[in-house]
């Protein structure tokens, strides 16, 4: 009987299926993992720079924690530009070190509520960094090349200025171009330069990152200087074999850098704007369809002529 039992037991094991165990998820990415973190808590951030919760209890201050990952790929690294420790930092967040490679298997909200880790954060001082206090705000970050980064500020009443910062043998983005020169910097969105190449595509070189920004749908590109000191050698190296319209802005310095860019790119087309208007300016008037017709139809320089 007992032998019985113990069959008819092992026939109904065999034909209830196992559960299996689950897949691993594959871990997330640590640098990411830590900014999402950083928001659950509430935290505060000016560009690149986050406020830091190391220090960033009371009073208002500048945004200082900049977060970023490994050239390996492999974890993230911090660093606190008000001269925090990586350990403080970490320690402010009930981290360990070992977590820059692999962060705990929770989501980051989860993380925040049960560490009980969001917070009131003061109010950030001159977004803008030093620069803030002549009135300026944070706009945008412009990356050229995997090392550097152009940040651009606006007061108010339009007034602009720009910063640069470099990423540093350990890392860690600091404050200037570390010694580099703009003119050996490589070209904005360089690397869609080089599809665009790869694919027979036209590219559009006009002169801002903001009107780059604008061309949604457009392969655009340009330089980190102003009008006045476009980098000719190392455009005509970068765009070597590209299909290049230029689209300058039209006033009197864009048009003098037009004659220099057309003697470095020989075989580029141009195309012009309104009276007081830039590659955005054009384009925002026409309309996406229409801008890349005329794209298409600009001419040579010397059959260059206004757009109605």
């Amino acid at each position: 009987m007992a032998d019985a039992e113990a069959h008819t037991r092992t026939s109904l094991d065999e034909q209830i299926p196992r559960q299996r165990p689950a897949l691993e998820q594959p871990p997330a990415l640590a640098d990411q993992w830590l900014m999402q973190v950083l928001t659950a808590m509430g935290c505060r951030r000016s560009g690149r720079k986050w406020q830091c919760p190391a220090h960033a209890h009371s009073e208002a201050h500048s945004a200082s924690l900049v977060i970023g990952r490994r050239d390996d790929g492999h974890g993230a690294w911090v660093h606190c530009h008000a001269g925090c420790s990586v350990t403080a930092v970490l320690r402010a967040l009930g981290l360990r070190p070992s977590h820059l490679q692999r962060p705990p298997r929770v989501s980051p909200p989860r993380y925040v509520h049960l560490k009980a880790l969001r917070r009131e954060w003061p109010e950030l001082k001159h977004p803008g960094g030093r620069a803030g206090a002549g009135g300026y705000r944070h706009e945008a970050w412009h990356a050229y090349g995997p090392d550097h980064a152009k940040q651009r500020l606006r007061r108010p009443d339009g007034s602009k200025a720009i910063r640069w910062e470099s990423r540093n043998g350990r890392g860690e983005w600091v404050p200037g171009l570390l010694g580099a020169r703009e003119a050996d910097l490589p070209l904005y969105r360089q690397d869609e330069v080089r599809m665009a190449a790869a694919a027979g595509e036209t590219v559009v070189l006009c002169e801002s990152e903001s009107s780059c920004d604008a061309l949604h749908g457009v392969y655009a590109t340009t330089w980190a200087g102003g009008a006045g000191s476009p980098p000719l050698e190392t455009l005509a190296r970068a765009l070597e074999g590209v299909e290049i319209v230029i689209v300058p802005d039209h006033d009197d310095a864009g048009l003098a850098c037009l004659d220099r860019l057309i003697g470095a790119l020989p075989n580029a087309r141009v195309l012009l704007g309104r009276p007081g208007e830039d590659a955005r300016d054009l384009h925002n008037r026409v309309g996406p369809d229409e801008f890349t017709d005329l794209l298409a139809s600009a001419a040579d320089a010397e059959g260059s002529q206004e757009t109605d």
